[in-house]
């Protein structure tokens, strides 16, 4: 009976110690004090119609800012010889989908590749956002030369960060292995539907 009693303790112990931390870890990944509302969107792309399937969104359930909309008229990519030249230009429409005001977000677009190489650019909100309000973003002041492993190039789009206020936010980002990208964590990547090109020269977008 003593026994019997004694390993109810221990058990009892041993869940209370657990639910503890499962709290203690829920609270801990939101800290920010928000709560995403509603189901995610599904993100439109529109643009040149050699550079849209090379678009990929990437999911963030936690993100307090979701992209609604990509738009990269103006944009133009090209690669010949494992080499790439690009020129940023895109615009989307976000929402906030939590039941916080959010002060500032930047969102990315990241040219990713099979050998981790890439670059980026980044758009800034410039004013802040209710709970369920949308806006438009727009940047065109990027662009460079990089590499491009087998010529396999993707364009990630992502929010990077989000700003509220009192606590600045840092979405996850979900990258699936099968998309075939070498995501560039120090920017943090995004990934790519599958497609490889021949070492030719050519030149996608307008």
């Amino acid at each position: 009976m003593k026994t019997r009693l004694m390993f109810l303790v221990f058990l009892l112990l041993v869940v209370s110690f657990g639910l503890g931390l499962a709290r203690q870890t829920q609270q801990g990944s939101n800290s920010c004090g928000f709560a995403v509302q509603g189901e995610p969107a599904h993100p439109t792309v529109t643009g040149p119609d050699d550079l849209v399937p090379l678009v990929y969104v990437v999911e963030q359930p936690d993100s307090p800012i979701e992209v609604v909309s990509v738009d990269l008229t103006g944009m133009w990519l090209s690669f010949a010889n494992e080499q790439t030249t690009v020129k940023d230009c895109a615009k989307y429409e976000i929402r906030n989908r939590s039941d916080r005001t959010v002060q500032k977000s930047e969102i990315m677009l990241m040219l990713s590749t099979a050998g981790g190489a890439g670059g980026g650019s980044g758009a800034l909100t410039s004013s802040s956002l209710a709970p369920g309000q949308t806006v438009e973003v727009k940047s065109c002041n990027g662009g460079g030369h990089g590499s491009a492993k087998d010529n396999y190039v993707r364009l990630l789009v992502y929010v990077r960060s989000v700003d509220l206020g009192e606590c600045f936010y840092r979405p996850s980002v979900r990258i699936p292995r099968s998309l075939g990208v070498q995501p560039v964590l120090g920017v943090v990547a995004l990934s790519v539907l599958v497609a490889t090109f021949a070492g030719n020269n050519r030149q996608i977008g307008s």
